[in-house]
């Protein structure tokens, strides 16, 4: 940030990608792991694996 250093565009193609999977991984958590008493941190876990999808959806397209 304080140089202008950027990662690149491969970079953010990789963690869209990665960040799907992750995704795919605590959805599969969701549904064999947590109890139906423990939808805040299932729902949290989602959350926070979206959000990180988002960003770097949002970083692509900040690109062009």
């Amino acid at each position: 940030i304080v140089m202008g250093f950027s990662l690149g565009l491969w970079f953010s193609v990789a963690m869209v990608v990665l960040a799907s999977g992750y995704i795919l991984y605590d959805t599969s958590n969701v549904m064999r792991h947590y109890h139906t008493d423990q939808y805040v941190a299932a729902s949290l876990a989602l959350f926070a694996s979206v959000v990180l999808l988002f960003w770097y959806v949002l970083r692509l397209m900040m690109r062009r």
